[in-house]
């Protein structure tokens, strides 16, 4: 079985090595930051509707970060921290690449020690690279919707991801206030997840590792993802209604999921697609106005936006959760999950 598995991981990593090689992952914050003013023509266009000949393009900025929000202090942690996560990012990136190639692998030697070796599909290729994209898409959204229920349903997860709803403010650098430690649990679950659907794809075609296939059908979809995540974290009311509504997160989706109203708590946990919110009974639709939002976290009502409170005060609660029973009654107690 191990020398199954290393053939299957050995032209997944080398698919992964060139892709790495041919676009840093590093410069992946950057081009999120790049999409910013397409994403917001694309979401004032949709906005304004009808009204899209007044369109003034010195209007785009003000509709997706406005002046005052730019100087409140949180936002500048939003920018300290994208400023950090920058080289960070690469390195839990790359580690990523390996949870994937490695859980491809082991789900391949798996699956060919319990059934025999895959057989080649007659499948036109040009299928086959659309059954992956779907498949890898929806993987990817099942695996970001499980994270993010995970991480605020269990104390200690919370405490890491709650960084990122101590945002008062949202703008599209809000995408990048989230600790190290959500990040590598977030790339983690994605990687097992999509791992695991890789290798039983590759293993159901017996095509093993096609680039095209595993990234460059994905192009177009990440794309699409980007845009739609940088309107998400803005002040833009945008909502999908309806059957719409059940099966896409719009920006106003999850501006309610940052809401710190207690009826918006633990609602909309889907990135892109919103039908597992909709299975699970999570999914809030927004309504066709836009109601009076404020976000943050109710447990500290005067967060000082530092950097090292984001950074290190979520250790400090997780330490407390774990004192020992005597120490709590003696006056220690853990903190609750409160938005």
């Amino acid at each position: 079985m191990w020398q199954i598995f290393m053939e299957n991981l050995t032209p997944f990593a080398e698919a992964a090595s060139r892709i790495l090689t041919q676009y840093p992952i590093s410069t992946t914050p950057l081009w999120a930051v790049i999409t910013l003013p397409l994403a917001a023509v694309v979401a004032l266009a949709l906005a304004r509707g009808r009204r899209w000949r007044h369109f003034r393009f010195r209007r785009v900025f003000a509709a997706m970060v406005s002046p005052a929000y730019l100087r409140h202090r949180s936002h500048r942690l939003d920018v300290l921290m994208m400023l950090g996560n920058v080289g960070l990012f690469a390195l839990i990136a790359a580690q990523f690449i390996v949870t994937v190639a490695a859980i491809h692998a082991l789900t391949t030697s798996v699956l060919t020690s319990l059934f025999g070796a895959p057989t080649l599909t007659a499948l036109d290729p040009a299928l086959i690279a659309l059954i992956w994209a779907v498949m890898m898409f929806f993987a990817g959204e099942f695996a970001y919707f499980l994270d993010h229920y995970l991480s605020h349903k269990i104390p200690f997860l919370w405490e890491f991801h709650k960084v990122h709803h101590s945002a008062e403010v949202l703008s599209p650098l809000t995408n990048f206030r989230v600790h190290p430690v959500d990040s590598i649990v977030y790339l983690n679950t994605i990687g097992v997840v999509k791992g695991i659907t890789a290798g039983a794809l590759s293993y159901g075609f017996g095509t093993g590792v096609i680039e095209p296939q595993m990234w460059g059908v994905m192009a177009g979809v990440a794309a699409l993802m980007m845009l739609n995540t940088q309107a998400q974290h803005s002040h833009i009311w945008l909502p999908f209604r309806g059957w719409v509504g059940c099966i896409l997160m719009s920006p106003a989706h999850h501006q309610l999921h940052h809401s710190s109203d207690p009826a918006h708590h633990d609602r909309n946990f889907g990135n892109t697609f919103a039908g597992f919110d909709w299975l699970f009974g999570t999914l809030c639709m927004p309504a066709k106005k836009r109601p009076k939002l404020t976000f943050g976290v109710d447990s500290n009502p005067h967060p000082q936006h530092s950097l090292q409170e984001a950074l290190f005060d979520p250790f400090a609660a997780v330490a407390r959760q774990v004192v020992p029973a005597p120490m709590r009654s003696a006056g220690v107690s853990a903190d609750p999950i409160t938005h």
